[in-house]
């Protein structure tokens, strides 16, 4: 099972390294939370993109001498827009907008098979989708990926 402070440190990693090369869009804050539905109250006042996750939920395989947890992963790349408030091409921009900085994170996801010096590993192909009017009005995209754990 991931340790929660250091799945915290992971997320502000990732933050800072897709910010430094991601080119119109900068990630403003993270939210983390015990469930999706309890990201609504960590969202309430925030403004620009947030990058938001759930603690993420494990399953161990082995014995006691030599296990792994499987921890099911979901982060969210957000923004605040009233519904109806946007154009269809002022709509189409800002998930243009988005979705590059969606593939800023796939990438570095991708790019490094180990993260937080070789505790875990992404191990299982990544899901990309759309997100519209979730937690209370935020647009953006999700990736779906499983992460494993050796600690």
């Amino acid at each position: 099972m991931v340790d929660i402070k250091r799945f915290r440190e992971w997320l502000i990693e990732l933050k800072e390294n897709v910010n430094g090369q991601a080119k119109d869009v900068q990630i403003e804050g993270i939210a983390l939370a015990v469930r999706e539905g309890h990201i609504i109250r960590k969202l309430r006042d925030r403004r620009g993109v947030i990058l938001c996750a759930k603690y993420p939920d494990a399953t161990v395989d082995g014995d006691a001498d030599n296990f792994s947890s499987g921890n099911d992963m979901v982060l969210f790349l957000l923004e605040k827009v009233p519904s109806g408030s946007q154009s269809d091409e002022d709509e189409l921009a800002h998930y243009a907008a988005l979705q590059q900085l969606m593939l800023v994170l796939r990438n570095r996801l991708m790019d490094s098979p180990f993260v937080c010096d070789n505790e875990m590993q992404v191990v299982s192909g990544l899901t990309i989708e759309w997100e519209y009017d979730i937690f209370g009005g935020w647009n953006g995209l999700s990736i779906g990926f499983k992460l494993q754990d050796y600690a």
